[in-house]
């Protein structure tokens, strides 16, 4: 046997090794059919041709979906991209000198102003979220953490003037940039919807206690690792400035998809951005593909209430990866960073399920 055939065939045999994986986490004909759940299940019309979320909000975006099967239509309201505030609209909020004014952070379920001082990040980290359903290191959820200094901390207030209930202004040491699923407002839950073109990617800005309590009650969360990037200071300002005009430049126009536009690759891009770091010129055997999920407020949910499954999901999973080349793996998310030499001797933290202990032990299964 050739060198060739047999590189081939150990790829070939690690993408059997990969699907069979994915088999245990499958949604199949059959199973929509006993449910009685059609695309015209999702289908929903509105009587008014604005997509208000809150009319008294000056920074709601009105979003409606891009592409696919429900273009045009509202999305929902729990999950937006962030707006960086131009000088006019960030001057009410007195912002001090080199701060970036930001509408839309979220925390504790509202938007927020946000504003970030210069020179604030302490820490720049990747986040895996593994699943308990797929214990393999190729399907994961990425997404980015910032530690800020102490003194530095992100001042947040309340952007919707029918806020009421919470303090005037909110002190946040650790922000999260995270590209989650987002749906249409009405439309019914089905797991398919995320795995074919039916959801666009939300890049929002969090607050990480939001993310912890996500994890947390996710039913399907195996653990949560946290690698500290090996990036200069000046890289790990330049890396939350990049995310921020990220989620800004593309809002919600970009659509979901399970291997080429997810979390991972979304934090990636800023990432690559950041360090100047091409993948497109790798060989094809090593261009990369990230196996994901459309993390987010419906898929949480569906979860959370039992009507997704372990049972539910991987037909279309297992659909999308054998549309990849045929001695193409996906790609490791730890894998990648390591690739782009962003992990050293400094860069193992405890596990989110680690630092957050108490969280974790009381989480929903």
């Amino acid at each position: 046997m050739t060198v060739s055939k047999k590189k081939n065939n150990f790829y070939l045999l690690g993408k059997m090794v990969v699907l069979t994986a994915l088999s245990t986490f499958a949604v199949t004909p059959s199973a929509i059919a006993q449910t009685g759940n059609d695309l015209s299940y999702f289908v929903t019309s509105s009587g008014s041709n604005a997509c208000v979320c809150n009319p008294a909000d000056p920074f709601d975006p009105q979003a409606r979906m891009p592409k696919g099967t429900f273009k045009g239509q509202c999305l929902n309201c729990e999950q937006r991209a962030v707006k960086l505030l131009s000088p006019s609209e960030a001057a009410p909020y007195k912002p001090a000198p080199g701060s970036m004014v930001l509408a839309n952070f979220k925390h504790k379920g509202k938007f927020w102003v946000a504003q970030i001082p210069r020179n604030a990040v302490a820490d720049a980290i990747f986040q895996i979220q593994y699943y308990s359903v797929l214990r393999s290191p190729y399907s994961a959820h990425g997404q980015l953490r910032f530690r800020l200094k102490p003194g530095y901390e992100a001042i947040l207030v309340p952007q919707s003037k029918t806020t009421s209930g919470v303090p005037k202004a909110v002190r946040v040491r650790d922000i999260v940039y995270v590209a989650n699923g987002i749906g249409v407002k009405s439309a019914g839950w089905n797991p398919i919807s995320g795995l074919i073109d039916f959801y666009a990617i939300a890049q929002e800005i969090t607050a990480l206690e939001d993310r912890v309590i996500d994890a947390a009650q996710f039913p399907f969360t195996d653990r949560v690792e946290q690698i500290r990037l090996a990036l200069t200071p000046q890289q790990k300002q330049q890396l939350l400035i990049n995310a921020i005009h990220q989620s800004d430049r593309e809002g919600t126009s970009v659509m979901y998809d399970t291997l080429n536009r997810n979390c991972t690759t979304e934090s990636l891009r800023i990432i690559d951005r950041t360090i100047g770091y091409n993948p497109k010129i790798l060989p094809q055997e090593q261009q990369e593909y990230f196996v994901s999920l459309p993390m987010g407020v419906d898929f949480n949910q569906a979860a959370l209430n039992r009507e997704l499954t372990s049972e539910t999901l991987n037909e279309f999973l297992a659909e999308q990866i054998k549309k990849m080349p045929p001695i193409q793996l996906p790609t490791a998310p730890y894998d990648a960073i390591v690739r782009r030499g962003l992990v050293n001797s400094q860069s193992k933290l405890p596990n989110l399920e680690q630092e957050f202990a108490a969280e974790f032990k009381n989480k929903k299964r």
